[in-house]
């Protein structure tokens, strides 16, 4: 049990990175019940800024686990991961602070002119209670039912339920890959990071492979259908490559047409 005797009076405070976490500061009469501060830190995959989470809990530490079941939990508020958090029995009731600012406290529990917050206690049944001067009950813990809330971990309040599916391989944990894509790591005939997608063959040049017949054209030339470069042939050749007479027959050809009108023939 703790009585209040200032208007702000700490029951407990944990700096940022402190190994002797969790604190406890109030036990129940028989000793089966427990109540800690927590500081946790936000786990990796789970999302959120990265802050830290202070809270209150009571634990059963009867029951088998090395630390004992959670029964109840304050509310999963992030703090700042650079300041020192405390937990205040203060006017207010209980309430948890972020270096100097309050970011949680009890509900509908605060003192007045003429009566005050007066006794803190953690029962054999496993509430916790808080009491004013008359001793009349102003507030108990079974009234916010929460535990088990493993602040800081992935599913947690304020943060996301699990790992987001963009954030793995695609097609992790199924034997169905996008774009006919087969399992497989990374390779001399795949792409990208996740395996799969064979890289297609060039076409061979005709006469052979190895340096026998045509020799491979040089880097960087752009290459079509048939291992021919992507030029425009005329509509005539029908895409065929041009043969080295057909120029001069041509011109053959005109210059004796142009005879002939100069002859009138």
């Amino acid at each position: 049990m703790v009585e209040r005797e200032t208007k702000q009076q700490i029951l407990a405070s944990i700096p940022p990175h402190w190994e002797e976490n969790p604190v406890l500061f109030l036990t129940s009469p028989s000793g089966k019940y427990a109540a800690y501060f927590m500081r946790s830190q936000t786990a990796p995959g789970a999302g959120g800024l990265g802050a830290d989470f202070c809270y209150d809990e009571v634990l059963d530490t009867t029951a088998p686990g090395a630390e004992g079941r959670s029964v109840w939990e304050s509310e999963c508020l992030a703090v700042s991961t650079v300041n020192t958090c405390a937990l205040v029995f203060s006017w207010k009731g209980l309430e948890v602070f972020d270096g100097s600012n309050s970011v949680w406290h009890t509900h509908d529990t605060e003192s007045d002119d003429n009566n005050f917050l007066k006794t803190l206690q953690l029962v054999d049944e496993g509430d916790m209670r808080i009491l004013d001067k008359g001793g009349e009950l102003a507030w108990k813990a079974s009234d916010e039912p929460r535990a088990a809330q493993h602040c800081g971990m992935p599913g947690s309040p304020g943060l996301a339920p699990a790992m987001p599916p963009f954030a793995g391989p695609i097609g992790k944990g199924s034997s169905r890959l996008p774009f006919g894509q087969d399992e497989g790591g990374i390779d001399g005939n795949s792409y990208g990071s996740v395996g799969g997608v064979a890289q297609p063959e060039l076409p061979l040049a005709p006469g052979g492979v190895g340096g026998q017949g045509q020799a491979v054209e040089s880097v960087g030339e752009t290459m079509g259908f048939g291992s021919q470069p992507l030029v425009d042939n005329s509509p005539y050749d029908s895409g065929a490559t041009e043969r080295p007479w057909t120029g001069v027959a041509n011109l053959g050809l005109s210059v004796a047409i142009a005879i002939a009108l100069t002859l009138g023939l």
